[in-house]
């Protein structure tokens, strides 16, 4: 085969595919019609006086029967070709049609009242036999009658058109198809927040998105029902009331959501939204109309609600006043698109961006529990440290009152003593660490006042203790105060505390010696002093911490304190 026939040959198939592909392609649709309202059983004469040119949305066969006249031009290839070639008729009417004056089907039977006609579908399709089509024009006459609506609607018809090789739902199909491709971000959306909200009903927040996606979900379900299954006609006015109270309740959702974010007055937002939805289904004419104009009111509610803040830099407001800003040039934009396909694209962003937002919040939220259950924790050491220092002043002061009036010489160094003790638990009292050094000044000051309250000799000797050893401020105090609550030491009594390290970790040893007599029992001072030494190793440690005590050899006590070596990974603070 030579270049120039392999040419030859490549053009012919490049024409021949060109052909096919118009024939496939090929679509008519019907823009006015001649229209006849008579309810006679053969066609009628359409140049009668009563009869009129209408453009197809003003064709109306509600509580009547009419017959309606148009033409459609084929063109010679199509009808010499072997592609088929379908009749579409989308319209809230039964219908009978004829084809160059044969009939070419019915859907549904067309009756003169509501008992005789039988409701047919919505979207009817006939595949045109090859004897009836003609090449150039080609007449369609349809019969029509609607008596099945729940409502009076404003265009009963939408549509007739006659298309090549193209089945009955694909045009539909291929509409809906961007919509149908947010389904399942919806239905997520809805399953997760939801879920969110479930476990913790506090979050309003999550439970409005979580209804905004439900809503979006549904009028996604209801909008593309009609490409998906065919219904008959009186099954759309129930589909597009689905459609609009589902455009109404994403748009009270969206203003309540944002409305509740930015302004402490959120709930006037809310009503305007619900007013304009309310008003958008009793006075807008059209369904389209009616979800269109609520989605709008609930758009502006929402957009004055973020508009202030946003203009002040509150944060995440700019974000959420842009989304809305877009969401609002798209209804008016978009137009008829907007609610079939558009809506569920800016609906999905819109739901995202709520949803970082939302994401935020619950963060700082987080946050400032977590602060504040710090802060709480600090105040209930505070407050056990205050509850047991009262306990032990009381004491105190009745020791130093008997010291003096018997002995004046002693009451003032038992004065000089307390004053040290309390100077220097003054000076700890708000660091979060301290050297132990300083935690062992501390406990021998406190055993020289109560050397001086009782009169005996107290003392506390250390072994192999790292001075330079972090600790909580108070703990091993607050232990030695705890034995004295719990017991008398009639001849005096020394405390032993000892360290131990190992694998990075340090365990402090107290040993308290025997009592001599058993206090009669101060649960309140003895639980409070122990809850006090637990909470400041937790604050400090947290769960590496430990804690325990029990009965020693000798009689006394024996309290182990564990806990990370601290001498290089933590700070004093």
């Amino acid at each position: 085969m030579s270049i120039r026939t392999a040419c030859i040959f490549i053009c012919l198939v490049m024409a021949a595919s060109a052909f096919a592909q118009d024939a496939v392609r090929f679509v008519q649709t019907v823009d006015n019609a001649i229209v006849c309202e008579n309810s006679s059983a053969a066609p009628v004469d359409f140049n009668h006086p009563d009869c009129e040119h209408l453009a197809l949305s003003n064709i109306d066969p509600q509580g009547t029967v009419v017959w309606l006249k148009t033409t459609f031009q084929l063109p010679d290839q199509l009808t010499a070709s072997e592609v088929p070639l379908t009749l579409h008729i989308g319209a809230l009417s039964s219908s009978e049609v004829y084809w160059n004056g044969k009939l070419l089907g019915r859907n549904g039977v067309v009756g003169s009242s509501r008992t005789s006609e039988k409701p047919g579908l919505l979207d009817a399709a006939w595949f045109v036999p090859r004897h009836l089509m003609a090449a150039g024009d080609n007449d369609i006459t349809i019969k029509m009658a609607s008596f099945h609506n729940l409502i009076h609607v404003h265009t009963p018809v939408h549509y007739i058109y006659v298309a090549a090789a193209r089945p009955a739902s694909s045009p539909l199909t291929i509409y809906y198809m961007p919509a149908l491709l947010t389904a399942s971000a919806f239905v997520l959306a809805a399953v997760y927040f939801g879920f969110i909200s479930l476990t913790d009903k506090r979050r309003v927040g999550t439970i409005l998105i979580a209804l905004m996606a439900l809503f979006a979900a549904v009028q996604l379900g209801a909008e593309s029902l009609r490409s998906l299954i065919d219904y008959a006609y009186p099954w759309q006015i129930w589909r597009l009331m689905v459609v609009v109270f589902c455009a109404a309740g994403f748009g009270i959702c969206m203003t309540a959501y944002i409305a509740r974010r930015f302004q402490t007055r959120w709930r006037w937002f809310v009503g305007a939204a619900v007013i304009g939805a309310a008003f958008s289904i009793l006075q807008i004419d059209g369904f389209d109309g009616k979800s269109a104009f609520s989605l709008f009111a609930a758009n502006v509610a929402a957009l004055l609600a973020v508009l202030l803040p946003a203009v002040r830099g509150v944060k995440n407001a700019r974000m959420t006043a842009l989304a809305l800003a877009g969401f609002m040039a798209l209804i008016i934009w978009d137009g008829q698109s907007f609610l079939d396909r558009t809506f569920f694209v800016a609906a999905a962003v819109m739901i995202v961006a709520l949803f970082i937002d939302q994401a935020r919040e619950m963060r700082r939220i987080q946050l400032d529990r977590e602060a504040v259950q710090v802060r709480a924790e600090q105040l209930e050491l505070e407050l056990l440290r205050r509850r047991i220092a009262p306990h032990f002043l009381m004491n105190t002061l009745n020791a130093l009152t008997e010291w003096v009036e018997s002995e004046p010489a002693t009451g003032v160094k038992m004065i000089d003593a307390l004053a040290e003790e309390f100077r220097l638990l003054g000076q700890m009292s708000h660091r979060e660490l301290v050297p132990l050094a300083d935690e062992i000044v501390l406990c021998r000051r406190h055993l020289e006042v109560m050397s001086y309250r009782v009169d005996k000799a107290f003392s506390l000797v250390t072994e192999g203790v790292n001075e330079k050893l972090l600790v909580p401020p108070g703990i091993i105090h607050t232990l030695i105060e705890n034995a004295f609550t719990h017991g008398r030491f009639a001849d005096g009594a020394e405390f032993v505390l000892s360290l131990s390290k190992a694998d990075g970790r340090a365990e402090l040893v107290l040993i308290t010696p025997a009592v001599d007599a058993v206090r009669s029992p101060d649960k309140s001072a003895g639980g409070e002093g122990l809850d006090y030494v637990r909470k400041r190793l937790a604050a400090a440690f947290g769960e590496s911490a430990s804690f325990a005590d029990g009965p020693g050899a000798n009689g006394g006590w024996v309290t182990r304190i564990g806990f990370r070596d601290c001498d290089i990974e933590c700070s004093d603070r």
